[in-house]
């Protein structure tokens, strides 16, 4: 045999070789009808949830890590996680009965939720001995309807099949369809301001309520405070500032998160209970001229009712409204934005 023909032979196995482990990483793949389970060593790298009428929900994971919507706006990454832990612990508990199946059938593809996973897995994967060239690919594409009344699951069927079932995830209690919620509200990063004291540069607070007690502090590199009033004109004569207190201040900003983000249905309904004027409005401005500007509004208590004896309407000591820059509302609690509702009183100390 001479050189030439070895090079040929060779070259042959080479590209028979390569042609297997790519063929193999197609065939590894491949899903059943029952298959709605991910394997556990599955990298999530994307999920679509699609509903019928509504927007369309791409979560996405970029090369850092972090989960996004729709390419747009950091992911709520608790509501990602337990949706991928549903994935790849959820359990097929029973065929759905034959007597049954057509009225599921017409229901899920109805009002179903289409569901497509995205993996990480190889171009080339030689026999799971080890892989080359990373990309990334569907692995299953299923629907999900109702929860099922009559079990502790819900109906779902893989996209390609006629046969529903009832997943369930094991040694949860109640169906699952909740998950895959399609309104985006629930997939937002609740944070409206994350930031490390050193972050930030400015801080204006305005407090409809007392305008005298609003103000505007600055934070330099150094960590050194200056008040001024809102239109960073300085107050007369000096302050005998607390830094104690601005710094406690400042700490919170690290973590304020809102509770819930408003529906179209709860934005209506919000409105019996939103006091007119906004009682606080903030703004924080960081040192990458990031700028974090919203609005705080008391909440009636209950909608504009009187308790006996009270002349007017008591707002709710526990949740008040947030309405942020890009116009959403978000419900809020006072416990977590207490420590920055401060008036300028606050800072100063007694003489």
């Amino acid at each position: 045999m001479n050189k030439k023909t070895r090079y040929i032979i060779i070259s042959i196995i080479i590209v028979l070789i390569l042609i297997s482990s790519y063929l193999y990483g197609l065939i590894s793949l491949q899903t059943g009808e029952r298959d709605f389970a991910l394997p556990k060593e599955a990298e999530v790298m994307a999920v679509d949830i699609i509903p019928p009428a509504n927007e369309k929900i791409i979560l996405e994971k970029d090369k850092s890590g972090q989960w996004w919507v729709n390419k747009n706006h950091p992911a709520n990454e608790f509501a990602v996680l337990n949706l991928i832990h549903i994935l790849r612990y959820s359990a097929v508990h029973q065929p759905v009965p034959v007597a049954s199946q057509k009225k599921i059938n017409e229901n899920i593809e109805k009002n179903g939720i289409l569901i497509n996973v995205y993996i990480e897995t190889y171009l080339l994967d030689f026999f799971n001995l080890f892989g080359l060239f990373k990309i990334q690919r569907p692995y299953n594409s299923f629907l999900v309807g109702e929860n099922a009344t009559e079990t502790e699951g819900t109906y779902m069927r893989m996209a390609e099949s006629k046969n529903p079932y009832i997943v369930y995830r094991p040694g949860f209690s109640g169906g699952i369809a909740e998950v895959f919620e399609p309104g985006k509200h629930k997939w937002f990063d609740p944070a409206i301001v994350d930031l490390e004291p050193e972050e930030i540069k400015q801080v204006k607070l305005i407090t409809n309520e007392n305008p005298g007690e609003s103000f505007l502090l600055k934070v330099s590199k150094d960590f050194e405070f200056l008040f001024s009033d809102i239109d960073k004109e300085p107050f007369p004569g000096k302050l005998n500032v607390d830094t104690k207190k601005v710094v406690r201040f400042l700490s919170p900003f690290k973590h304020l998160y809102y509770e819930t983000l408003l529906t179209n249905e709860t934005l209506k309904e919000s409105e019996n209970f939103i006091f007119p004027e906004y009682a606080f409005r903030i703004v924080v401005d960081d040192r990458d001229n990031n700028r974090y500007d919203f609005k705080v509004y008391r909440r009636y208590r209950e909608a504009g009712l009187l308790e006996p004896g009270e002349l007017s309407p008591v707002y709710d000591p526990d949740r008040f409204y947030i309405e942020l820059d890009d116009g959403q509302r978000a419900i809020a609690q006072y416990y977590v934005f207490g420590r920055v509702l401060r008036p300028l009183s606050f800072f100063v100390e007694d003489e």
